[in-house]
């Protein structure tokens, strides 16, 4: 037993001798030679201070920063006057360069990096932010690749790009030859009415023609060209805005047509059928026109109506009888259902057939006519002599009955519809009739008055196809050729657009990946030029110092 434990003993005392040696082995600190010291006391001294740069280079280098990069490195960066890096050198602690980074044109965009291991195996690429290429045959083939496929997508785009100016020149063609064909200005009621009847093709003369006159639908042919022009200028105004979006720049002369508005067409409408309203009026009083005189369409001087100057007003017909002065207004209205209330616009016919009256009555007052005198003396009243009718006409022209006409008997007004125009005309009021050479008097008297102004004109956009005017008819029908060829030649452009926009992203992708492979080639071919700056600094190992 003795013999164990001073084994045991022996054994442990030997253990903790060697362990003890081992542990004091590895906490030994190893200490630098005194040269070492040395050179990192100096390298400290200027470490992170801007230094001037004194080699000679074609880069205009001027300055540089210096650091100590622990465990064992140096890195240096070298700038331009303008604080642009251009190269990063890391060095080991016996200046042997380690690493080698030459920059592009902006910091880190493009660079050049070479490498040292510690067996001195060089390793090198060319990189721009993730990507990274060992050879610059890569780089090469790559921009040519690119290079290659931007000359097949111009090839490509070109025939469209000539197609595309080939449609846009006959577009601006075409566009040059619209005219406007709407006049913006007031306008007589007579060349308006006269206007619509040439756009419509119309004869007032004939049955048929006034029936269509007459109806709702009377303006088809103005509607339509004016439903024509609002797609032409909703297409045109969407291809300009295209073009423009595209930068390719809108055509100098495709401009929107001016069009008519809901309320001017339900104004030609109202104007066309009032004139086939009077013309079968017209046609009523010449069947019984013996011993009668017509006058259509006259425009009296109205007293009242201006202080310091004559009005005028317009009389539809007036009818010289030897049953009276006979002022006879025409109105076209829709009958719904067989009835037509004439209270409806009583108020407004009211007042004109008022004015009629009153027009008359100034005329024939003021003149120095021995007749007309003695007629007014011989008549117990003037308004007695003058007699107002109003007659509707229906829109339809079916049989209607009028209502509520109690109001215009209590006023004086008679009121009828066309067929009661003969019996009206006949019938003498309170047995007071006019002699024929009264009635010749009379009227010229009222001729001779006639016009005193312009007649009546109308604010709202009308037609106009007069002769001595720019447009006509066949203008117009010229500017509906112009203006379908350019909604076909736009539909043909905006497919060729569809087309080249397609073509075009695939191209301009490859365009900018050309040119991106052809800066990084050039950048990279700039490279090589630093090779003997690189030599200059592998070999020189005393640059610290001289710094």
């Amino acid at each position: 037993m003795n013999i164990t434990i001073i084994t045991i003993t022996i054994g442990l005392i030997t253990y903790y001798f060697f362990r003890s040696i081992k542990i004091k082995n590895k906490m030994k600190k190893v200490e630098l030679s005194d040269i070492d010291k040395e050179e990192l006391n100096k390298i400290e001294k200027i470490a992170g201070k801007r230094l001037p740069y004194r080699f000679p280079n074609r880069k205009e280098l001027k300055f540089q920063i210096v650091e100590f990069v622990r465990p064992g490195f140096i890195k240096r960066r070298i700038f331009d006057s303008r604080g642009h890096c251009h190269f990063l050198i890391k060095y080991n602690l016996d200046r042997t360069v380690a690493e080698f980074v030459q920059f592009g044109p902006q910091d880190g965009h493009y660079l050049r990096k070479t490498n040292w291991d510690a067996q001195n195996k060089k390793t090198e690429f060319y990189q721009n932010e993730k990507e990274t290429i060992t050879e610059l045959s890569q780089i090469k083939s790559k921009f040519q690749y690119y290079s290659s496929m931007v000359k097949q997508g111009k090839d490509e785009i070109l025939p469209i790009e000539n197609d595309l100016k080939q449609y846009a020149n006959e577009v601006e063609n075409h566009a040059y030859y619209q005219r406007e064909w709407v006049k913006r200005k007031p306008i007589t009621d007579t060349k308006a009415i006269h206007s619509i009847v040439k756009a419509e093709k119309l004869d007032l003369t004939k049955k048929r023609d006034i029936r269509r006159a007459l109806h709702s639908r009377n303006v088809i042919r103005i509607s339509a060209i004016n439903s024509g022009f609002k797609t032409y200028n909703k297409t045109v105004k969407n291809f300009q805005q295209r073009m423009n979006d595209l930068h390719l720049g809108k055509i100098k002369y495709l401009r929107p047509m001016d069009i008519l508005t809901n309320r001017d067409l339900h104004h030609l409408s109202n104007l066309l059928a009032g004139a086939a309203a009077e013309e079968l009026v017209n046609r009523k009083i010449r069947e019984v026109q013996f011993g009668k005189e017509l006058i259509h369409n006259l425009i009296l001087p109205y007293p009242y109506e201006k202080q310091n100057s004559l009005g005028s007003n317009q009389i539809d017909h007036l009818v010289l009888a030897s049953s009276g002065i006979f002022c006879i207004e025409t109105k076209a209205r829709t009958s719904q259902k067989g009835c037509y209330d004439a209270l409806t616009d009583y108020d407004d016919i009211a007042d004109q057939v008022a004015k009629h009256k009153e027009s008359i009555k100034y005329v024939l007052e003021k003149s120095n006519n021995p007749i007309i005198i003695n007629l007014l003396k011989r008549v117990p009243s003037i308004d007695q002599l003058i007699r107002n009718v109003v007659v509707f006409i229906d829109r339809n022209m079916t049989d209607f009955s009028l209502e509520k006409t109690e109001r215009y008997q209590r006023m004086g007004i008679e009121v009828g519809q066309l067929a009661d125009v003969q019996s009206i005309l006949v019938k003498a009021k309170n047995n007071i009739g006019l002699h024929s050479e009264e009635i010749e008097a009379v009227r010229e008297e009222l001729t001779n008055n006639d016009a005193l102004e312009e007649e009546k004109t109308f604010n709202e956009n009308v037609l106009l196809f007069e002769d001595d005017m720019d447009l006509n008819e066949q203008k117009v029908d010229e500017q509906l050729y112009h203006a379908n060829q350019i909604i076909k030649r736009i539909g043909h452009i905006n497919e060729l657009l569809a087309s080249y926009l397609n073509d075009a992203r695939r191209w301009q992708k490859q365009y900018q990946n050309y040119l991106y492979w052809k800066k990084f080639y050039s950048q990279v071919y700039d490279f090589r030029d630093a090779d003997n700056y690189y030599q200059q600094h592998q070999v020189q190992k005393d640059i610290l110092d001289e710094v």
